[in-house]
């Protein structure tokens, strides 16, 4: 294990960003070589939010290589019903078309159940009579994740938390359960596990000796300009020296719960990731919290820069 620099010091810098957002309760692992070398509250499970894609994403990748699905397959045959036209790899990037979100006006009437509405969100789907997306331009819609969690459903006759839980989680020695909050939103926004488990997870999966991790833009990604894609239910920025990935996500329920996460995996490896009880949105808070991780770290300017 490769420790921190001395005098680096990655938990200040997090709470020192998450003290400009207004949050109480918060948590960080960082980890390195599959060991967390700086922490608080790492071991307390929070929910994910919208960081739940990306299990949702490696879940579906797992039944491609199974064979029992296809990145081309048609969202028609992985349903067994009419559908509009987009396939898999068009779901898992947001570039099917699917619009508007159906979920956002409904996640508060949606709290408390214990059971995902992924069905009912594909009926919205199938019922809608045009879809007011562009396919083949990225438009991210939780609805397409929705899709996916009844697609695993449908593909392998279990629950899908159950389902993903065992080629997702177990693969990579970690535990998470969806939130008592937030299961209906499943695999666009319900899953819960601690800071260490969510980093371990993303070290795992988008590490180098990974199929995935090694090649991460061989696998199903939409390009959103220069150096910026989004993969599998992470956000991918070409370095120096590989690529940095990275999600957040928030949940703000009007007189409701409110939550966010954030994690990021830098080219050397480490992952950071984060959680709090605000839900912050705007995209450049997200590149401070970055930004304060990575000079805490003391990483290279190549494992921080975008390549010219």
């Amino acid at each position: 294990m490769t420790p921190i620099a001395a005098g680096a010091d990655p938990v200040a810098a997090f709470h020192a960003w998450a003290d400009t957002q207004g949050a109480g309760t918060t948590a960080i692992a960082v980890v390195r070589e599959g060991d967390v070398i700086a922490g608080d509250n790492s071991d307390r499970p929070f929910d994910l939010a919208s960081n739940s894609k990306v299990i949702t994403a490696l879940c579906i990748a797992a039944l491609v290589d199974e064979g029992a699905l296809d990145w081309d397959t048609p969202l028609s045959d992985a349903l067994g019903a009419p559908a509009p036209e987009a396939t898999l790899a068009e779901l898992v990037t947001h570039t099917s078309g699917i619009a508007p979100d159906g979920t956002q006006l409904r996640m508060g009437l949606w709290l408390n159940e214990a059971t995902p509405r992924h069905a009912h969100v594909a009926r919205i789907v199938l019922d809608r009579r045009q879809q007011r997306g562009t396919r083949g331009s990225f438009q991210y819609n939780n609805e397409n994740y929705a899709l996916l969690g009844r697609i695993v459903e449908h593909a392998t006759g279990t629950t899908y938390a159950e389902a993903c839980r065992a080629r997702v989680l177990a693969p990579a020695g970690v535990e998470g359960r969806l939130s008592p909050r937030f299961a209906a939103f499943a695999a666009w926004g319900g899953w819960r596990m601690t800071m260490a488990d969510h980093a371990r997870l993303i070290a795992h999966w988008f590490g180098p000796g990974r199929t995935i991790g090694a090649d991460p833009l061989a696998h199903p990604h939409a390009e959103r300009g220069g150096d910026a894609f989004y993969g599998l239910g992470m956000n991918y920025v070409r370095l120096g020296t590989g690529l940095r990935m990275s999600h957040a996500g928030a949940i703000s329920i009007p007189f409701g719960p409110k939550t966010g996460a954030f994690v990021v995996h830098y080219p050397d490896g480490t992952v950071a990731a984060t959680a709090y009880d605000v839900a912050v949105a705007r995209p450049e808070q997200f590149r401070r919290l970055e930004h304060a991780l990575s000079k805490a770290l003391a990483l290279s300017p190549a494992d921080t820069q975008a390549a010219q």
